[in-house]
């Protein structure tokens, strides 16, 4: 039985408390896991973390060191593709991460000396469950299952592959599986976690799938290692846009009495608006609801300084690709919601290289033929060389997908694995204003062997489940 899960976004909670609480994982997870194990009677247990697993780039540390020390500053760039050791960069990583000794890992609670602020100390009760899993099947379901946890890096735990020290605290705090089969390089020497997952008994070839997506894969067409580390376009605006905005908004909202903390605190979810084309127009939909003068001007203030330091990043200056949609830019550049901007800002912007600012990095499509992801999938060659390949498998999108490929000779599935964050959607209002509201997604994707799930199932075929909940709550403050 394989588990794939993606898009946890574990966070040190600096740019808001996002990590999903230890409950989730608990009482949904494990106990649907356990329950399957032996309804299906599993042979094998293998969790596959399919990316975006350790976000390291969505906190406000970042802003607590130089530009050119962060991942995508002068100095940051020179770590790639062999990193400095002890370099401020991947210091300020292990600051982000959290650090402690293997030994420390065996408590239940974590030790005094790691900082609450660490996203080690703040999703300790999970990482242990993961690290514990064979222990929680055989006590719960009496099964004694083989455990494999196998670790597939994203574009925002990118630089849990470049350092070390990070790959290790990394590996050690969720129980990574690091044999040959698991990783690339020498387990006694160097070696990095992969980044394709295939498992001819499954039938699963997997990646994170950010591969696809121009404005989150630095390393155009180049999918070994050394492209896999290098910076994408993305990764800045994360952080020197979706987390600058809160950090920026309540330092500059102190000269503001109409700058609430309830204001501060609902920008920190600006990264989990869906579409985010629609970022732009959350942030004018939140700006509505409070007093119009004094929050437009300290939103004025926070857009002039965010957009100029943007500007002035080399990364900015230099990033182009001919893959990118200048009129879309020049068409959203008009919308009368844009009027609300500074003057001179839409003036200011470079409109090919601050494109994914105004229209969000690419996103999947309801419709197959346009969606970059499905095609993607498509044209995977493996599962046309080889005949044990039945499943494809992406997540990054945060949307979860089940679409048939091929059934010629035998059926080829592309399946996304969603995500584990809140997502707030826009409404569709169609004869009134819009509005946003937030959902809560929990979505994983199990595969069973040919020798799995027996019950009325034709001998020697695969099958899949794919479980995906949404959850509206809310809960007394």
């Amino acid at each position: 039985m394989l588990v794939a899960i993606s898009d946890i976004h574990f966070v040190d909670g600096t740019a808001g408390e996002h990590n999903l609480p230890f409950g989730a994982f608990n009482s949904v997870f494990l106990a649907d896991i356990c329950s399957l194990a032996s309804e299906k009677k599993a042979k094998e247990l293998k969790i596959l973390l399919l990316g975006d697993i350790v976000d390291l780039i969505r906190s406000t540390k970042w802003f607590d060191v130089e530009p050119e020390d962060r991942p995508w500053g002068e100095k940051g760039l020179a770590d790639i593709p062999f990193p400095r050791r002890g370099s401020t960069t991947e210091r300020q990583c292990m600051k982000i991460f959290g650090k402690v000794s293997k030994k420390s890992l065996r408590r239940k609670t974590p030790p005094t000396s790691l900082p609450k602020d660490t996203i080690l100390h703040k999703n300790w009760e999970t990482f242990k469950l993961f690290r514990d899993l064979r222990r929680h099947l055989s006590e719960r379901c009496d099964r004694d299952l083989p455990v494999e946890i196998i670790y597939v890096p994203g574009n925002h735990d990118r630089l849990c592959n470049l350092y070390p020290s990070l790959r290790d605290a990394v590996g050690d705090a969720l129980g990574v599986s690091r044999g040959p089969a698991h990783v690339d390089g020498d387990p006694e020497a160097e070696w990095w976690y992969r980044y394709c997952f295939s498992d001819r008994d499954h039938g699963v070839h997997a990646r994170h799938g950010h591969q696809f997506d121009i404005w989150n894969f630095g390393g155009g067409n180049d999918h070994g290692r050394e492209g896999h580390l290098q910076v994408a376009i993305g990764d800045l605006f994360t952080t020197e846009f979706a987390v600058k905005i809160p950090w920026l908004l309540e330092r500059v909202g102190k000269r503001y009495r109409g700058v609430t903390r309830e204001l501060v605190e609902s920008t920190k979810d600006i990264d989990n608006v869906r579409p985010l084309s629609s970022i732009m127009e959350w942030i004018y939909y939140r700006l509505k609801r409070e007093d119009q003068g004094e929050v437009r001007k300290a939103f004025g203030e926070v857009f002039e300084r965010i957009v100029e330091d943007l500007l002035d990043n080399p990364l900015v200056q230099q990033w182009r690709s001919p893959k990118t949609h200048i009129d879309e830019a020049l068409r959203l550049a008009s919308n009368p919601w844009m009027s609300w901007l500074p003057k001179g800002i839409v003036g200011m912007l470079d409109v090919e290289d601050l494109l994914p600012l105004l229209v969000g990095m690419a996103g999947s499509s309801d419709d197959p033929e346009k969606d970059v992801y499905t095609r993607s999938a498509y044209n995977e060659g493996i599962w046309r060389e080889d005949r044990d390949i039945h499943f494809i498998l992406y997540g990054h999108t945060h949307v979860p997908v089940q679409r048939p490929l091929d059934a010629r000779d035998r059926e080829i599935f592309y399946l996304n694995t969603g995500t584990w964050r809140d997502r707030i959607y826009k409404t569709v209002a169609l004869d009134k204003a819009y509005d946003f509201v937030n959902l809560k997604q929990m979505t994983y994707t199990i595969v069973f062997r040919k020798d799995e799930d027996p019950r009325g199932k034709e001998v020697g075929t695969l099958s899949f489940d794919v479980w995906s909940g949404t959850k509206k709550k809310h809960y007394v403050s």
